[in-house]
């Protein structure tokens, strides 16, 4: 029965993840009753996983709470939203450690892509003459191509490959793999340098829904990973 109730409350969980996509994109906010309603649907999913109290039970609210003041460090800088702050704390309380770093991941892949996705419209809506604007909006089409092909390999989409004659040089030594191993840090180094000169000189702020990419990395999450399995289970209490 415990079963039964858990993989509802996780169901619930997702279809509560899909209204804040919606409702992110219609209007950039998370309604407080809808964070309010995942974070005190947790102490449930605790009891139904049968979730020791310690270390369990512990440990996801040392982790909502770390959560929450690092979040609140970037609403200070102006880098999250209030609601994104309150959402990603709610989350803290289901997902286990493991997996919520994978969201984390996640969150800041889609996040990047999305903001360059966004920055790129921006872009080509404003429609202003001259070789800048038309420069401006080819670098974005390129890094966000390239943060595309980024984010896809590392969620398991298509791979990567490196060319046989590269591969090659890779297994002749140490050096060589090394710097093969830089070269895709330094490529996102440029794309991401690039990509924030040209969004730096817009004049209109950018409203990234970060709520977006918050809500997919949960329900990526909900769907890729046996979150019942994967908490440390004793007699709840």
């Amino acid at each position: 029965m415990h079963a039964i109730f858990t993989y509802v409350l996780l169901a619930g969980l997702a279809i509560a993840l899909l209204v804040v996509v919606v409702t992110d994109l219609r209007s950039r906010t998370i309604g407080n009753w809808l964070n309010a309603g995942i974070a005190l649907a947790a102490p449930l999913f605790w009891w139904a996983s049968e979730l020791a109290l310690w270390p369990g039970v512990a440990i996801q609210l040392g982790i909502a709470a770390l959560t929450f003041v690092l979040c609140c460090l970037f609403f200070a800088l102006r880098q999250m939203g209030g609601g994104d702050v309150k959402l990603l704390t709610a989350l803290a309380l289901w997902i286990p450690p493991a997996a919520f770093l994978d969201l984390l991941v996640i969150m800041v892949l889609v996040g990047w892509v999305l903001t360059l996705v966004m920055g790129t419209w921006q872009v080509a809506r404003s429609g202003s003459a001259g070789a800048a604007p038309r420069r401006d909006l080819g670098v974005l089409i390129g890094c966000t191509l390239i943060a595309a092909a980024f984010a896809s390999a590392v969620l398991g989409g298509p791979s990567l490959r490196l060319p046989s004659a590269l591969a090659e040089v890779a297994s002749g030594g140490l050096v060589a793999t090394l710097v093969l191993a830089l070269l895709p840090v330094l490529l996102l180094v440029a794309v991401t340098l690039a990509s924030l000169r040209v969004l730096r000189r817009q004049e209109e702020q950018i409203r990234v829904p970060y709520g977006l990419a918050i809500a997919t990395g949960g329900i990526w999450i909900l769907a890729t990973r046996d979150l019942v399995s994967a908490v440390p289970t004793a007699a709840f209490g």
